[in-house]
């Protein structure tokens, strides 16, 4: 099992984006945490934004579709996708998510 971290700037396109990858299967689920404060460097300053992070968890054999999806429905220029393969996950769990993200979209 792998998870993808990515913030938005509204709910509204962490919900849009979220649903549209977990529709079409490219993850297995998404938790949208609100109320994340990030600060970064933009434009040659520290800038400072309220913005909503999206956990998805996804397999390894759709970690790069994912990536590249999220990269296409972004609304941010760069998008901080992170990849992060967890160290432990509970087998039930992580055979869950392969087997979810192993289906077709017509299933």
């Amino acid at each position: 099992m792998i998870e993808v971290h990515v913030n938005f700037p509204a709910s509204a396109d962490a919900q849009s984006v979220a649903h549209s990858a977990v529709a079409l299967r490219l993850a297995a689920a998404a938790n949208l945490v609100s109320g994340v404060r990030s600060l970064y460097w933009w434009d040659g300053a520290v800038r400072s934004a309220d913005e909503v992070r999206v956990v998805f968890k996804t397999s390894m054999s759709k970690a790069d579709a994912l990536v590249g999806f999220l990269e296409e429905a972004h609304p941010y220029e760069t998008p901080g996708i992170v990849v992060h393969e967890p160290v432990r996950t509970a087998r039930a769990y992580s055979d869950w998510v392969s087997d979810v993200t192993g289906r077709s979209t017509e299933q």
